[in-house]
């Protein structure tokens, strides 16, 4: 074979590899530019939480964002708002260290709306009135997302 029909070859070849999207790293999900995005905010929302970094977390949320907590109870129910000036401020207030992994199981797009399940644990050292409390969680837990201005952004699920 000349030396000119092996570098088509190979270039036709590296072309075709880099249309491949392959998986998000970690999962055997695809990695569609939506699904990208999603990944991406879910890495954000991750180091926002390791960082105890309130801002960052907001600047994820959208302002549609509403919390029922899984209950009829409409006692416990919040929004915007309330998580950007209440929810968020006092619970990182109390987190002196966080330690936070995400397990991606499915991400699914539907035009300008998305939602995520994870599987997500936590490990943080609280320093309450009553001392030093190290808390950890581990659960699964739906994720919903609403494209605005061009970017995923978190509706429910924190």
């Amino acid at each position: 074979m000349s030396l000119r029909v092996t570098a088509v070859l190979l270039t036709c070849a590296s072309l075709l590899m880099g249309c491949a999207h392959g998986n998000l790293p970690g999962t055997t999900i695809p990695a569609t530019d939506d699904n990208r995005a999603i990944y991406d905010v879910l890495v954000a929302f991750r180091t926002a939480l390791e960082n105890r970094d309130s801002a960052a977390l907001t600047a994820l949320v959208s302002k549609k964002y509403f919390e029922d907590n899984g209950t009829v109870d409409a006692a416990d129910d919040y929004g915007y708002e309330e998580l950007a000036t209440k929810v968020l401020p006092q619970s990182l207030a109390a987190t002196k260290e966080m330690y936070v992994t995400i397990e991606i199981h499915d991400i699914v797009v539907r035009g300008d709306s998305a939602t995520a399940d994870i599987r997500y644990a936590s490990r943080a050292r609280l320093d309450l009135p009553a001392g030093t409390l190290w808390d950890s969680h581990r659960e699964f837990n739906r994720v919903e997302f609403e494209r605005e201005a061009g970017h995923f952004m978190i509706v429910k699920g924190l």
